[in-house]
């Protein structure tokens, strides 16, 4: 088992591109409607955000890149999860929780993996009510197969972290257990058994009121539910085709309760078609449909390799397009669609978005995203706010 091709392939690209245009921290603004401002900055890989609608913000970082690989992965203790504190005077670190992060450069440029998508749940008013999630990249039955003899024990786990002293709590093993359901269903693809999480979503059930975790795995390409006794539920496959690796990476509820999911499609965006050939998949979360056909249902298309998405409250869809072409600056952008039109795609970035891996929504309409996500770079990886001037 392989670090998901399309990864691999992307960082080798972003390193390329970055090299080329100077794929420095964003500066200025991103449009005429638009202004984009550096919140964070010295990150190390930083992918999810989230905003807990009381002031604070919560990073993962995936961990730094080190050139002493004895095969095709290398393990340290550089991942993080980091809670910020928002004012108007900046951001300020609460705590930094420590993570196991994989660097592997094996297959022609440097990669980190580690700590990826990030969610909050904050359904009470207490200081410690919210609660959080994060999800590790990989599997250790994965990892294994490749490069026997590793010493990790957090890869392609569910983690909760208290809100208020950032203790982790190891919830589920999905990336083994998503391993094992590739395995079982390897005619579904011709590189399984694979596993990446990569994904985390918490939301309310809109029955009962209590939490739900979806994860969304850019290997076994799996939209699934973690139960609360740790074991998963896979709801949707999304599909190949013969020249794209779809690779799922991000899951938002809509205003219709569906989870909307998006996908890289590294392959086709940036070697076989063009840029457009990503998608948003509409998928039920309690539908009664198999597997393959409730991962069916495209929702929008015409994008571009997307790496996270989250609904604003005016019911836009917002997407981080991680390799989106720019003539103004290095690649990237961050992408509005209307929920009633979908056909409708609002670019903000400007050029001033390299790289985007997370996205969440800020006080006052803001959205918060994190870039030079791919960029492996020590501290080169920053948030920055993105709000209407």
């Amino acid at each position: 088992m392989e670090i998901r091709r399309s990864f691999r392939a992307a960082t080798a690209s972003a390193l390329a591109l970055i090299a080329l245009l100077a794929g420095n921290g964003p500066a200025g603004a991103g449009g005429s409607s638009w202004s984009i401002t550096t919140v964070v900055s010295g990150l190390e890989g930083p992918r999810g955000v989230a905003y807990d609608g009381r002031g604070n913000l919560y990073v993962s970082e995936t961990g730094k890149y080190f050139d002493i690989a004895p095969g095709p992965f290398g393990v340290s203790r550089t991942g993080a999860v980091d809670r910020f504190r928002l004012s108007p005077s900046g951001a300020h670190l609460v705590w930094s929780t420590k993570f196991d992060s994989l660097f592997d450069s094996a297959h022609g440029a440097p990669e980190v993996l580690g700590p990826e998508g990030i969610t909050t749940f904050c359904p009470g008013t207490a200081a410690d009510s919210c609660q959080v999630r994060m999800i590790e990249s990989e599997s250790r039955d994965g990892v294994n197969a490749t490069t026997p003899g590793l010493s990790f024990s957090q890869i392609g786990h569910l983690y909760a972290l208290n809100s208020e002293t950032g203790k982790p709590t190891d919830k589920s093993d999905v990336g083994d257990q998503q391993y094992a359901w590739a395995a079982a269903n390897a005619s579904l693809w011709e590189e399984f058994p694979d596993s990446n999480p990569y994904g985390v979503l918490m939301t309310r059930d809109g029955k009962t009121g209590k939490p739900r975790t979806f994860v969304v795995d850019a290997g076994a390409n799996t939209v699934l539910e973690v139960m609360n006794n740790g074991t998963t539920r896979v709801i949707a496959f999304i599909p190949n085709d013969p020249v794209r690796d779809s690779t799922p990476t991000c899951a938002a509820m809509g205003p219709d309760g569906a989870l909307y999911v998006g996908t890289l499609d590294f392959v086709a965006n940036l070697f076989v078609f063009g840029p457009g050939q990503s998608h948003v998949y509409r998928v039920d979360p309690d539908t009664r449909e198999d597997f393959l056909t409730a991962g069916s249902h495209v929702w929008a298309s015409g994008l571009s390799t997307i790496t996270a998405c989250t609904f604003d409250r005016s019911g836009n869809f917002w997407g981080t397009e991680m390799f989106q072409p720019n003539s103004a600056g290095p690649p990237g952008d961050l992408v509005r669609i209307p929920f009633s039109n979908p056909t409708t795609h609002e670019h903000v970035g400007g050029g001033s978005l390299p790289l985007p891996g997370g996205v969440t929504n800020g006080p006052g309409g803001s959205l918060y995203v994190s870039v030079n996500s791919a960029n492996t770079e020590p501290g080169s990886g920053a948030v920055v706010r993105v709000a209407a001037a």
